[in-house]
């Protein structure tokens, strides 16, 4: 109703549109459909007979704006799948096109183009027979084509780490939401524009995926591609409690995939790694936050947090460092996280703290902890130097330096066997 006289006027929020629906067009995304459209085209008209599939590259970049990598993917989706034609007609391309590019956005675009026909999501399978072309194509990956074996590795660490960015739930597929909500289509336009992989920071960077394979390659001494609890005990030093590591075990902190009973497998040990090394990632806050939350009712409680101190307290025993009493590091973690609920951090509250990281490293990694209290100078300079990088991509620069020196000192532990 009309305010009144008697009654003040209702302030209106300015609240921003969150909901845009398909049938939504505007003068700019007709003009582009028009240019979208005349591009293909102008492809077909050179090419009488059909577009053939090493031509589908340009329908990618130029029509589609995928990245180039995509269009034997391209091809097979507008042909259909299984189909033995070498060529697609204009009608073909353009039908594919009109359902399922035509003003949707990248992130649509890439999920149409990438989900298998009538699921409701993108799965790891699709992601690596999508990408399997970049390996082939891609200046940067050229070096591996002589040992397709870490191909594949470099692939499945590429696309796990795309699941671990943007699937932080124990899914098999990734969704049209989680699709739009990631960086996805950007990184992937990106890769396509850079010679150099090791720029692109996101996914796609050899040298983190070096990191990844030779960290695992060096706890799993009998090289069966498998960690059990005395393989991973020995991670940064034997930097990880005892009884983290049996959480990690029991599944706790995430669904193991290995298929092996107590075992982690190469997939499962990115999650851990990348967990470990950056604690800022809501995926790692979740990680962790499982594995602490003893009973599941989602807090975590001072009896929790005693439970894995206890064991910290032990190692500061043995290695004659001051032991600070529970009681104490109880009232610093409280006035650290300050969580809504007395007694009760709940995921939110280590999130917003924005020091979770202190927070789990004083309960299970007592490297980490005695760094954080000894901070060096010269660190807190080149992180504040970096804004750009995350802890991650911080690790994997010191870790791939140190291991590119082992290796031409002939450092290395045997031949690498990716089988």
């Amino acid at each position: 109703a009309a305010p009144t006289a008697t009654t003040p006027p209702q302030k209106i929020l300015d609240i921003p549109r969150f909901w845009f629906p398909p049938s939504t067009s505007t003068a700019a995304s007709r003009e582009q459909a028009a240019a979208e459209q005349a591009e293909l085209s102008a492809i077909s008209g050179r090419h009488p007979g059909g577009i053939p599939q090493a031509d589908f590259k340009l329908v990618a970049t130029k029509v589609c704006g995928f990245a180039s990598f995509f269009g034997p993917a391209l091809f097979e989706k507008v042909v259909g799948e299984g189909s033995s034609a070498q060529a697609s007609t204009l009608a073909q391309a353009t039908a594919w096109w009109e359902e399922n590019c035509r003003g949707k956005c990248p992130a649509t675009r890439v999920y149409n183009l990438l989900r298998s026909p009538g699921t409701t999501c993108v799965t790891r399978e699709n992601w690596k027979k999508a990408l399997a072309f970049l390996l082939d194509t891609h200046p940067g990956l050229e070096f591996l084509k002589s040992t397709p074996e870490f191909q594949d590795r470099y692939l499945e660490c590429v696309v796990e780490r795309m699941f671990y960015t943007n699937c932080p739930g124990e899914s098999d597929g990734m969704t049209l939401r989680e699709m739009r909500k990631s960086n996805i289509p950007d990184v992937l336009l990106a890769v396509d524009e850079e010679p150099d992989i090791n720029v692109i920071n996101d996914y796609f960077s050899y040298e983190h995926f070096y990191v990844l394979y030779c960290k695992f390659w060096e706890l799993d001494l009998d090289h069966d591609f498998l960690l059990d609890r005395e393989d991973l005990i020995k991670l940064g030093n034997y930097s990880l409690t005892y009884r983290i590591v049996d959480r990690i075990f029991e599944g706790a902190c995430r669904r193991i995939t290995s298929g092996v009973p107590e075992k982690l497998g190469y997939l499962d040990f990115i999650w851990l790694l990348l967990s470990e090394e950056d604690k800022t990632s809501d995926t790692a806050l979740r990680y962790w936050f499982n594995g602490v939350d003893l009973d599941g009712d989602g807090y975590i409680r001072p009896h929790e947090m005693e439970y894995f101190y206890k064991e910290q307290v032990h190692r500061m025993d043995c290695l004659a460092q001051e032991v600070i009493q529970f009681s104490d590091v109880l009232c610093q973690m409280s006035d650290m996280v300050k969580p809504k609920e007395e007694g009760k951090v709940s995921l939110l509250d280590l999130r917003n703290c924005g020091q979770a990281g202190i927070f789990l490293n004083v309960l299970f990694n007592l490297t980490k902890f005695i760094q954080s209290e000894q901070r060096d100078p010269n660190q807190i300079f080149h992180e504040r130097a970096t804004p750009e990088l995350t802890d991650w991509d911080r690790y994997a620069k010191v870790e791939y330096a140190r291991l590119s020196m082992e290796e031409e000192d002939g450092d290395v532990d045997g031949e690498w066997d990716a089988d």
